[in-house]
């Protein structure tokens, strides 16, 4: 496949892809010529043990948080927040997250989950830090979440998968919607509908990788190169050159995270 320069994979995960055999060294290299990449770590574990590498590519942003899987167990809530900000002071954390809301399964209950993603929101904007938010089938409670909260340095939806209403209740909040591999899917018009209303100065792309392969991948494990494909696919629905979308999207990404 043919790989646009200058891209941005504004989420992925390096130890997810290592468990399919994916090198974690070859997916860095591989992001030769991108603009920046995110990798975020699902634990701490794994915020160490990528620290060295990523210090070998400094375009790739670093996220670690607490995602809703977390609210498993009998963990207080306040302990686990107290935990995670003594961990962000570790190693270098560009973003607090994955955080948020994921009602497709039954991590915990409601009421954990949200008191776990506040007070994320809350350690963010403490750390003076964009948050990376995660929403599935919570849509309703997290704009909720969203109207009820200050985002003061900003953050993402990632993965965005709601309607233009969920769309709009987020840039409200002053975040970035970032699209992933299904806006790809042959069915996702309502999705193609929300990426052709985001302004430009708060779209971004991901992949989201191994997981959500773009239709062209579909069944296969996904990689940050195939966010050419997400890229490809918002241009279309924008009306516009891949090339002016890619620079877009770097531009967005490098002012969140200047």
């Amino acid at each position: 496949m043919d790989i646009l320069p200058s891209l941005t994979d504004s989420h992925f995960h390096l130890s997810e892809l290592e468990k399919r055999g994916v090198s974690a060294v070859e997916v860095c290299e591989s992001l030769d010529g991108f603009a920046a990449g995110m990798n975020i770590s699902l634990d701490y574990q794994d915020l160490a043990d990528k620290s060295d590498l990523l210090s070998n590519y400094p375009f790739i942003k670093v996220g670690y948080g607490i995602g809703p899987w977390g609210a498993q167990g009998e963990e207080a809530v306040p302990d686990m927040l107290s935990r995670l900000e003594r961990e962000v002071g570790t190693y270098p954390v560009d973003a607090i997250g994955e955080a948020g809301l994921d009602y497709y399964w039954n991590y915990g209950t409601k009421e954990r989950q949200t008191e776990l993603f506040e007070g994320q929101i809350d350690l963010a904007s403490r750390l003076s830090k964009p948050i990376i938010i995660h929403s599935r089938d919570a849509d309703e409670d997290m704009k909720n979440v969203l109207k009820r909260k200050s985002f003061s340095s900003s953050g993402i939806i990632h993965c965005f998968s709601g309607d233009l209403d969920f769309a709009r209740t987020a840039l409200d909040a002053g975040l970035y919607i970032s699209f992933a591999g299904p806006l790809t899917y042959k069915r996702n018009d309502v999705l193609r509908e929300v990426a052709a209303y985001v302004p430009a100065d708060r779209i971004l792309s991901e992949t989201d990788a191994p997981y959500l392969a773009p239709q062209k991948k579909r069944g296969k494990t996904n990689l940050p190169a195939y966010v050419s494909f997400v890229v490809e696919e918002m241009a279309r629905v924008r009306n516009a050159s891949p090339e002016v979308i890619t620079s877009l999207i770097a531009d967005n990404f490098n002012r969140l995270f200047r």
